[in-house]
Formats: C-alpha cells, structure tokens, sequence
C-alpha cells in the first residue's frame, strides 16, 4: 500500500479512536472538532481534509468494521456459509463497545445500512424485481438484532453456538 494512503488512514484511526473515548464520555453535540483534534494529535486540517462531520466519523468507523469482515473472507465464497457466520461473530465482538455505544446512542440504523450493502456486495448482482433481494435485508435485521443482544449480554455463547443458532433460524447451512 502506498506510504500516502497508509498515513492517511492511521490518522483517520488516530481521529475515529479519539471521537469514541470523547463519545464514551459526552453527547455528540457536545463534542467539538477542537477536542477530537487535540485528543488524536492531529491538526483541524487534517480533519477537514479527512471528514465533514461527526457522523462522517462514524461512517468511517463501520466501514472498517465491515472492510476487517471483508478482508477475513474469500470473496469467492457464498455468503451463506458458517465461515461468514464465524467471521461475522468474531468482527463484532472485537468491535463490541463502540458497536454497542452506537446502539445505546440511537445510531442503529447507521451500522444496520452498511451491514445491509455489505450484504449485497457479498451476495453480486442481482435483479430489482427477484424475490431474492428480500432475504438480504431479512439476513442483516435478523444477524444485526441478534448480534445486539448477544454483544448486550456479554458475549456469553461462543462464536459457534451463534454461529449455528444463526443459521438453524435462517435455515441456510446445515451446521456439521
């Protein structure tokens, strides 16, 4: 990866971490790009340059959320297998606190549209009109509110036991 572009995302990383630590202490209205920018070490212009919002910020966050999924999977492979399963379960609870933070903060929907175009991006083209498109948004309400409670809950079950209480209620793999 070219040097430029590695800097630019460790301090996009420097930003996002120094906005959930402020984020786990005071209201997003109350937190000013100032505090975010002195917190990350990093000058107000590489914020500009970097994000036009808070909730840029955030949008940031999910999508290297959803890219660390990504990036733990063969593209080549379906979807619906317990190896997505598996690696879903393992990027959010390593992601648990600020997954649950938004949660707390009403900003559900934020993580639940990415995870949802993740999901088709997973699953390639597909018509408008086929019937098929519907399980995709099933699958990601489904695995996104039951990811909730389990993260809610301490992660108590293991990784496999989610893993195969997924797809048993979605009956799309048969769970060896």
């Amino acid at each position: 990866m070219d040097k430029r572009v590695e800097e630019n995302l460790r301090v996009k990383r420097l930003i996002v971490d120094a906005f959930f630590t402020l984020l786990n202490k005071e209201d997003i209205e109350c937190i000013s790009i100032s505090e975010v920018t002195r917190m990350a070490k990093v000058s107000r212009m590489a914020y500009y340059r970097n994000f036009n919002s808070k909730f840029e910020i955030i949008d940031f966050f999910l999508e290297d959320v959803l890219n660390d999924l990504k990036a733990s999977l063969n593209y080549e492979i379906n979807f619906w297998t317990k190896e997505y399963g598996r690696s879903f379960f393992l990027i959010m609870k390593k992601y648990r606190e600020r997954i649950l933070l938004l949660n707390q903060l009403g900003l559900s929907s934020m993580f639940l549209n990415k995870f949802t175009d993740t999901n088709k991006d997973f699953a390639g083209d597909m018509p408008m009109s086929s019937i098929e498109r519907y399980k995709l948004h099933y699958a990601a309400g489904a695995s996104y509110n039951g990811t909730i409670e389990w993260l809610k809950g301490g992660c108590k079950e293991s990784i496999e036991e989610m893993t195969q209480s997924l797809g048993e209620f979605m009956h799309i793999y048969e769970y060896e």
